[in-house]
């Protein structure tokens, strides 16, 4: 009897299921197209990413700014140096700090528009995603269950319940890697 209990855990885990292998497909076709985009995304919520992205765009457009600034004082040098006792340097400062808001708020709005969008895009996705993420869950929850009630049916059979406890564990340490043996290792 301890045989046939064993035969049918072995059958039982054999057969592959069709719609464990859809999910996991729909799951892997996801994250090999949505690998940094989506993925990442699914990390915020909406307003956490837009802000997190317009602190960045703050940042890299002020940097850019001073940049030119600079790059313009050093084209037209010589012409600043003639005009250095000439100019009005609040009036200087207030003109370009007038721009330096004027490109802030600008590129500002087009972040905000930017990362809006791509989080929208990408929300269908990551709702589907989660999902399929959901069922694979409960498949295996499921065949934990199926799997207890296995051990209980053959253990009512009749037999040693030690010995199929090794054997069950023993089938459950190979079974442990779900077919990713090596990819782990490099």
């Amino acid at each position: 009897m301890m045989v046939w209990a064993s035969i049918l855990y072995r059958r039982e885990r054999a057969m592959v299921d069709n719609e464990k292998v859809r999910i996991m497909t729909r799951i892997a076709i996801f994250e090999k197209n949505e690998e940094h985009e989506g993925l990442v995304l699914s990390k915020y919520f909406r307003e956490d990413y837009v802000k997190f992205n317009m602190l960045k765009t703050l940042v890299t457009s002020t940097i850019c700014f001073w940049l030119f600034v600079a790059v313009s004082l050093l084209v037209d040098f010589e012409q600043y140096l003639e005009d250095f006792g000439k100019e009005d340097y609040i009036k200087l400062v207030g003109k370009v700090m007038l721009y330096y808001a004027i490109f802030l708020v600008i590129f500002e709005l087009v972040a905000f528009g930017a990362y809006t969008y791509r989080y929208s895009r990408v929300k269908p996705g990551l709702v589907e995603y989660n999902g399929n993420l959901r069922k694979l869950i409960e498949y295996y929850d499921k065949l934990e269950t199926t799997d207890t009630a296995i051990y209980k049916v053959s253990a009512s059979i009749g037999g040693d319940m030690d010995e199929l406890e090794m054997k069950l564990i023993e089938q459950k340490k190979g079974e442990g890697d779900h077919g990713r043996a090596g990819q782990g290792k490099k």
